[in-house]
């Protein structure tokens, strides 16, 4: 791991956690009782749902070694969409344990794609996570592959940049925070076919892209469900 890497990584993360913050006293929740508690419990199932979203890459076979790996806190083998799962559950987990009633995850709809955003920067400087080899111009910035993490990079800030633009508008609860996984498992399913780490296959998808097209489905479905906001 590069200092680069670890550099942009840290950037990342104290950006996010400035603009929650900002979103976090927007929203209210700053007056919830154990609003923070919640916050952990993401941050941990994050932690542990990138170290074994590694198995979408690497299959099957890599469930016995991630099984130790998953408890050790570095940046090294690990998945974003793992980390997203993870945290997502960390968070419904930590709703409950705290009894927290209210929709949590508009305080992190901004935060996280500008955090992915400098993460895939990182890898750049890293020289990790390159795309598969191309012959286009853009090639010559990752020794003849896609530059897929910059790629990413640019279409994570648009994405975060996207949110920030409606957050103010009215909508029920949850609603920006789904519109960002939405928004992510989008980009992340386009991407996959020319990633130099593709996972492996399910028909005629991979495993990577299953989870992001259930994603979408799901999430989109969920939006449609949700009860309308009150009208005066």
């Amino acid at each position: 791991m590069s200092a680069s890497y670890a550099l942009f990584v840290t950037l990342g993360l104290l950006a996010a956690a400035a603009v929650r913050r900002i979103e976090v006293r927007r929203l209210g929740y700053d007056h919830s009782p154990g609003h923070t508690f919640v916050g952990l419990f993401a941050l941990a199932g994050a932690a542990l749902g990138a170290k074994f979203g590694m198995i979408l890459f690497v299959g099957p076979e890599a469930l016995r070694s991630l099984g130790l790996a998953a408890l050790t806190f570095d940046f090294t083998g690990k998945t974003v969409v793992g980390g997203i799962a993870g945290g997502y559950l960390g968070v419904e987990l930590g709703k409950r344990l705290v009894g927290v009633k209210h929709s949590t995850g508009d305080a992190f709809a901004v935060a996280l794609p500008l955090a992915q955003a400098f993460g895939r920067v990182g890898c750049w400087f890293n020289g990790c996570c390159f795309g598969v080899p191309t012959s286009l111009p853009m090639g010559r910035l990752a020794a003849g592959t896609h530059p897929t993490q910059l790629y990413e990079a640019a279409l994570d800030l648009g994405l975060a940049a996207a949110i920030w633009s409606i957050r103010q508008q009215p909508r029920p609860a949850g609603h920006l925070f789904r519109l960002t996984l939405i928004g992510y498992a989008c980009i992340r399913f386009a991407m996959e076919p020319i990633r130099g780490d593709q996972g492996w296959l399910l028909g005629p998808l991979t495993a990577v892209q299953w989870v992001c097209l259930g994603a979408i489905v799901g999430f989109g479905l969920s939006l449609r469900r949700s009860p309308p906001l009150p009208t005066s």
